[in-house]
């Protein structure tokens, strides 16, 4: 075995719109398969930086533009889409359901009230 699977390493999500989320501890690589979990607690993300919602910790949405935080810089093109009324699987799409409206424009603005960054170890 490679002295590099030996180790351990955070794991990172990234998705289009979505705050940059990382494990909450190192997880080895050393076996055939990694399994975890980021649902199932707010401790399973680095700096508890997931959301309860149904029971369940999910990342945070609306980090269009990706630079770590949810502001008015995502606002911006949400806004120019909502306008327009753009549909698809887009980053202004914050909720996911194919439509850019104001759905959006609600999860981004609370999000952003929250002060939502990216937090890494």
């Amino acid at each position: 075995m490679s002295a590099a699977l030996a180790s351990t390493y955070y794991v990172v999500i990234k998705h289009r719109n979505s705050i940059e989320t990382w494990s909450g501890s190192p997880l080895s690589f050393s076996g055939p398969t990694i399994n975890y979990n980021f649902s199932s607690a707010a401790s399973q993300a680095y700096g508890n930086n997931l959301k309860l919602v149904a029971g369940k910790y999910v990342l945070y949405a609306g980090d269009v533009n990706q630079d770590g935080i949810i502001d008015l810089g995502d606002m911006i093109p949400v806004d120019n889409d909502e306008s327009s009324f753009t549909t698809g699987y887009l980053n202004s799409d914050v909720n996911g359901d194919g439509l850019v409206d104001s759905s959006d424009m609600i999860l981004l603005d609370n999000n952003s009230a929250l002060f939502i960054s990216k937090v890494v170890p």
